[in-house]
């Protein structure tokens, strides 16, 4: 079996992102782990006579011990709790391509399933496309009152597309930034009058 081009990638950006977040959880357990180390090693040295005589060698291993078990602990933990975010989306994605396959009438397969997502990213780039194009269209408006018009009338389409199409927050978060700009507009263009 052959790993198709997009989903190949996919899982490769997943890699790198698993292997990132371990790095980072494993360094945050190891530097607190080390501290716990520390300080456990210290108490013990100062108020237990028995553990005061033992060598130094042997202290530096209970630290460093502590500092690799914290290392592990909290790499796993940052990929175990990655990893449950992963599935959680992709279960909602298999969910939601599953109901509106089963609204169309089709039964959803790998490959329907497949489809259907190649659709929806299909159709999330086109919006996003139509995003940039009224950006460019807005700054090349004649004059304060035109732009103002396209800014407001683009804002709000793309907004509403956006929530019907559940688009990236960024989207969304884009539209309300040209309304906002639509809004002054507005305003600067009526105060002048």
């Amino acid at each position: 079996m052959t790993d198709s081009g997009p989903d190949r990638g996919r899982r490769l950006e997943h890699q790198k992102r698993a292997y990132e977040l371990q790095l980072i959880g494993g360094l945050k357990g190891m530097a607190w782990w080390t501290v716990y180390g520390l300080v456990g090693v210290g108490l013990l040295h100062r108020f237990n006579p028995t553990f005061r005589k033992q060598t130094w060698a042997i202290k530096a291993f209970l630290v460093t011990s502590s500092a690799i078990f914290g290392l592990c602990l909290g790499a796993d933990e940052y990929l175990l709790k990655y990893e449950a975010g992963q599935r959680e989306r992709e279960n909602a994605i298999r969910r939601e391509a599953r109901n509106a396959l089963a609204a169309r009438g089709i039964i959803a397969t790998e490959t329907e399933i497949r489809r259907w997502k190649a659709e929806r990213q299909a159709e999330r780039d086109a919006l996003a496309e139509s995003a940039r194009e009224a950006l460019d269209n807005i700054e090349g408006a004649e004059n304060v009152e035109t732009g103002a018009i396209a800014r407001l009338a683009k804002a709000r389409n793309f907004g509403k597309e956006a929530q019907e199409a559940e688009l990236q927050p960024q989207a969304v978060a884009a539209a309300a930034s040209l309304d906002h700009v639509a809004v002054q507009a507005e305003n600067a263009e009526s105060e002048e009058k």
